[in-house]
């Protein structure tokens, strides 16, 4: 069995969820570890941070719209990212000029970790096959047949662990997943550098470690159809050349809880 990856930002850490030949539940200090331990021997990434910027001022993504739209009243959860000028910029005022429009703040909190991941892709051609852009609240969507609400209380994330239970496959990946949860609530030193406030960032990673094993997402290169969010026109960043496009499990994707 081959492994997928679920990575997820956490707030001075990347969670790490593997799902296939062994399920596991980690974190790393930087994306370059990221896939240095574990994505060179991933099949592919699903990794819930922006790929591909458009090159032109005032510019955004389709793949933005097309996902708020998909979420419906939980389409906020969606940022809409700016062109590659306004991101490289490390001023606020700057980028907004650069953009031609306002940037809201989420947007800029997420400029440090774009520009990690597209450093990363540019550097590492085997990285750019392998890592493909996801949002988890289209994945949770999907497998449950609409959008889930609030992630940020202990009823939000028991809603996505059942959404994880009734994925067929991923009865290890729910089970180690849990447990995490688990013990982290209980105060248990599962792992140091995983606070009790980045839970909802492990189920985060889970439902897109869970959606590309269940699609069995490989490297673009092998040229296998995947749905995404726009279906098609998804545009293509010349600096990167890859689609601007947000993988998801598909409108078909919804599951029944096994026993």
């Amino acid at each position: 069995m081959a492994t997928h990856l679920g990575v997820d930002w956490a707030g001075g850490r990347w969670v790490v969820v593997e799902a296939g030949d062994r399920t596991r539940v980690t974190t790393e200090p930087s994306i370059l570890n990221v896939w240095d331990a574990h994505g060179r021997d991933a099949r592919a990434v699903l990794i819930d941070i922006p790929i591909g910027l458009p090159p032109d001022r005032g510019a955004t993504r389709g793949c933005d719209r097309a996902a708020s739209e998909y979420l419906g009243g939980r389409g906020s959860t969606v940022f809409s990212i700016p062109c590659r000028e306004a991101v490289e910029s490390d001023d606020y005022d700057v980028a907004r000029e650069r953009h031609g429009a306002g940037i809201s703040s989420q947007s800029w909190w997420l400029f440090p970790r774009i520009r990690a991941v597209d450093a990363l892709l540019r550097t590492r051609p085997d990285a750019r096959d392998r890592i493909y852009e996801g949002h988890p609240e289209c994945c949770f969507a999907a497998f449950a047949g609409g959008a889930l609400e609030t992630k940020h209380d202990d009823d939000g994330i028991e809603a996505r662990l059942d959404v994880l239970a009734s994925i067929p496959g991923m009865e290890d990946l729910y089970g180690t997943v849990s447990e995490v949860i688990k013990t982290r609530r209980e105060d248990t030193e599962w792992h140091e550098r995983l606070p009790r406030s980045a839970l909802d960032d492990v189920v985060d990673a889970a439902v897109l470690a869970a959606t590309a094993a269940t699609l069995d997402l490989g490297p673009r290169s092998e040229n296998r159809p995947y749905p995404t969010l726009p279906d098609e026109d998804a545009g293509i960043d010349p600096e990167l050349d890859v689609p601007m496009e947000i993988v998801y499990p598909g409108s078909g994707a919804e599951t029944e809880p096994f026993e």
